[in-house]
């Protein structure tokens, strides 16, 4: 692995200045970063084709796959950033983790929110209410007008887990314990509580009643061993975490395929974690860049993808219903991928990665009784 850090990359932290160290970047993570991302574009691109070019596709279930390895390696980093030494401080873990998240997401929720205000006509959701729009913001589960539960930009629904994760391994850091064991129970309790859930018209409150949940500590567990941390228990929380996975799965009469997907993220992120030597030989900094910028692909792409399609229907005209349908369906999908990849490398380079960098310079609150005489100035958390 190298010492080169990118902008969300592994980090430690120093608690008395709010401030984090330099830390390793795994370049296989990295790119399976991309890849996780671009299999969620992909799941996408099927519904763009029926609803504006009328080509009968089926969905493909790749979306699922990509968030499950999105929250195996999100489990993965915070193991890496929190094991290293001196501790990190739990508001440093949040604040960075807050200002990775929170800048573009609600960039891309006003975008909506604009729309929905400006053209309702465009949106699916063109009822909303104040009460929406706030717990939209607030990365709380609320119902839309639809009866689904997701937020108003709905693809960052991940992101209300995501943020509860993160909170539990800040309360972890604060109580100067391991972050697993605290995440570790309140998920299993999280995924028992979703296999009692009513299949249908429960609360916006038990949203978080998932077993995705339990794809954070099973990538933590990941994130110990290959930073060669591993203990002797792991290998029963791992056991205990994937019988936990397969029982509420199956409780939820989910296929096969289902049930067998944390298990196979759970491999291959810990395959390309232990193949970093190797990787690090062959990727460059162009994959690291889609690596960075593989955030903004998996929340950009909602915006770009329709029209990449609807640019793609344009030139087709009636045509896209007298191709072969393959066809129609490899060049939407090419054109798709590379217009939305375009577009997320451009928005990490010139709007996620400028705010990102800002927002880090400001320090995140020092421990009490520990500011330094540097403590007002303009340093902070590097990017």
């Amino acid at each position: 692995m190298s010492t080169e850090k990118s902008a969300d990359a592994p980090a430690t932290g120093t608690p008395e200045r709010g401030r984090v160290a330099t830390a390793p970047v795994f370049h296989g993570i990295q790119a399976l970063r991309f890849v996780a991302a671009l299999l969620v574009v992909l799941a996408h691109v099927p519904s763009y084709l029926r609803h504006q070019l009328g080509v009968a596709v089926p969905d493909v279930p790749l979306g699922a796959v990509g968030v499950t390895v999105f929250f195996v390696i999100s489990g993965f980093v915070a193991t890496v950033v929190t094991s290293r030494r001196p501790p990190v401080d739990w508001r440093a873990f949040l604040w960075r983790r807050v200002v990775r998240i929170v800048p573009l997401a609600w960039t891309m929720t006003t975008v909506k929110l604009a729309v929905a205000v400006l053209d309702p006509d465009q949106l699916q959701r063109a009822t909303l209410t104040p009460a929406y729009v706030v717990l939209s913001y607030a990365f709380l589960p609320a119902r839309g007008s639809d009866g689904i539960v997701q937020p108003l930009w709905t693809v960052a629904w991940t992101l209300s887990f995501e943020l509860l994760f993160y909170l539990l391994v800040a309360v972890a850091l604060a109580w100067r314990t391991a972050p697993l064991r605290v995440v570790t129970p309140v998920c299993v309790a999280l995924a028992v509580a979703g296999a009692l859930r009513s299949p249908t018209d429960w609360p916006a409150w038990q949203f978080h009643a998932d077993p995705i949940v339990l794809c954070f500590p099973i990538g933590m567990v990941v994130g110990r061993w290959a930073t060669g941390r591993a203990q002797r228990s792991d290998a029963g929380v791992v056991a205990g975490l994937m019988v936990s996975w397969v029982l509420t799965e199956w409780g939820h009469g989910s296929s096969l395929g289902t049930v067998l997907l944390l298990p196979a993220a759970a491999v291959v992120v810990a395959g390309v974690a232990a193949s970093e030597r190797r990787t690090a030989a062959v990727v460059g900094r162009g994959v690291l860049t889609l690596g960075d910028a593989s955030y903004a692909l998996y929340l950009t792409h909602p915006l770009v993808v329709p029209v990449a399609v609807a640019a793609v229907g344009r030139v087709l005209g009636d045509r896209a219903l007298e191709w072969p349908r393959i066809a129609v369906v490899a060049l939407v999908a090419v054109v798709a991928v590379t217009a939305a990849t375009v577009a997320s490398v451009l928005v990490w380079w010139t709007v996620d990665r400028p705010v990102l960098r800002a927002l880090r310079r400001l320090r995140a609150p020092a421990p009490p009784g520990r500011r330094s005489a540097r403590s007002g100035s303009g340093g902070g958390p590097s990017s």
